[in-house]
């Protein structure tokens, strides 16, 4: 459990300076029992504890430290991220709404929404588009999950509304919006893949391990960038169902043979992590045979 946790914060701004030498006894630490909470606080929790373990693994040198100029959005996972993951984005649903009843009943009308719904009804379309404008952020994510089940397979038209909203402000739209691009666009769809590869430096690990999952969907056998992309950024990320999800990913995209794939997957085998020790032997079994 993370305990005083604003001093925690400030002490981690000086982790990028630290070195294993200066630090021989740092180490990973449970997220705690997540369940117990509130769905939101938890995630919250999640963040910034996912943070600090990727921040760990690369001060004691548990990992290579990331490329972070690769990409700009590779940012989000500097120490300055774990500020903004407290930051409280639940109490942003009331700007629209005075009082939490008129929350909640402007919710309770969104229920079943999008359910039983044929592929390509216009008015509940429609609806999704207005929704998105929604200052709740519940509303956007009820009218992103519709819009994965109602739309056409590929339309581009609701493919460009959802990667707007993997740019969204809330990270359980954008983990929606991550779901429902892998759901409509087309498998190997260059623009779809690059939308959702930004979303690996998210500051939610939850996204990111969505985004890695999606990647495994829309990427092609032999697709060389995304497993590149896959190699240098994911299987060092702190939180654990990211290194796992990266590793199956490794396992469906990786070309027969490939020895930076079988390499890393080698040392993935030492994760501190069973599952991910177990998923690492597994998929290096299989890709050395094929």
């Amino acid at each position: 459990h993370i305990i005083h946790l604003p001093p925690l914060l400030r002490f981690c701004s000086f982790l990028p300076s630290l070195s294993h030498s200066h630090c021989p006894s740092l180490s990973f630490y449970c997220f705690g029992d997540l369940s117990k909470q509130g769905e939101r606080k938890a995630r919250m929790r999640s963040v910034v504890a996912s943070n600090l373990a990727t921040a760990l693994r690369q001060a004691t040198g548990r990992g290579p430290l990331l490329n972070l100029q690769r990409s700009a959005h590779l940012k989000a996972l500097s120490c300055c991220t774990f500020q903004q993951s407290l930051r409280p984005s639940g109490s942003r649903a009331f700007a629209a709404f005075s009082r939490p009843q008129e929350l909640h009943r402007h919710r309770m009308r969104l229920k079943g929404f999008g359910e039983n719904v044929s592929r390509g009804d216009v008015p509940t379309l429609q609806q999704c588009q207005d929704l998105l404008k929604d200052n709740d952020w519940y509303a956007r994510k009820v009218a992103v999950d519709a819009i994965a089940k109602v739309a056409k397979p590929a339309d581009e038209q609701y493919l460009s509304l959802l990667y707007k909203h993997l740019e969204d402000e809330d990270i359980f739209v954008r983990e929606a919006s991550v779901d429902a691009v892998a759901a409509l666009a087309r498998q190997g769809d260059a623009v779809a893949v690059s939308k959702v590869a930004i979303r690996l430096a998210d500051e939610d690990c939850f996204v990111r391990a969505r985004a890695v999952a999606a990647l495994s969907v829309l990427g092609t056998a032999g697709d060389r960038d995304t497993v590149n992309l896959l190699l240098d950024e994911m299987l060092e990320d702190g939180f654990v169902p990211v290194r796992k999800n990266t590793i199956q990913a490794l396992e469906k995209l990786s070309p027969p043979g490939d020895k930076a794939v079988l390499d890393r997957l080698q040392k993935a085998g030492n994760d501190a992590d069973k599952g991910v020790r177990d998923l690492a032997k597994s998929a290096l079994k299989i890709l050395q045979a094929s």
